[in-house]
């Protein structure tokens, strides 16, 4: 059997990358989307204020796993080696840093549906998340773009 289907799939896929990489974040945005939308009369009556302290806490949150993430890192390099280590290596180590520290919406979702209102209405505790989700990555964003390279020669683009 040949496996030139597949490889027909994958030069598809490949052509259509960006296409594919939109299409993957709306199905994802449906997930947080559908919670939010059954809690619509309840998320009219929160309090501006309280949704400040909650976006302030999801930013701390992220900050400290930063926080946290890096003297792992760092350890990890000293025990494995130091300057030697792959942990030592900046890209290495700031790739490890940035993934471990983030939290992505579909599993912060995922843990609160289990809960079935133990902690409120599920759509009202997505809020939150989701605005946790979108400062953690302007944050990421712009820590990217501190950590890049200032060389633009080779055309690299940085999401």
């Amino acid at each position: 059997m040949s496996n030139h289907g597949c490889e027909g799939v994958a030069d598809f896929v490949d052509k259509n990358r960006k296409l594919f990489t939109v299409i993957s974040a709306l199905f994802l945005s449906l997930v947080p989307w559908t919670q939010v939308s059954r809690s619509r009369s309840l998320l009219l009556m929160v309090k501006p204020s309280v949704f400040l302290v909650a976006i302030g806490l999801g930013t701390l949150l992220h900050l400290s796993l930063l926080v946290f993430n890096i003297l792992a890192v760092w350890g990890l390099s000293v025990i494995s080696g130091g300057k030697n280590s792959i942990f030592s290596r900046e890209q290495n180590a700031s790739a490890l840093v940035l993934v471990a520290s983030q939290k992505t919406l579909p599993v912060m979702v995922a843990v609160i549906e289990p809960l079935r209102g133990a902690f409120g209405e599920s759509g009202l505790l997505v809020l939150p998340c989701v605005a946790a989700h979108l400062n953690q990555i302007i944050l990421d964003t712009f820590i990217v773009n501190f950590l890049r390279p200032q060389d633009n020669s080779n055309n690299v683009k940085v999401a």
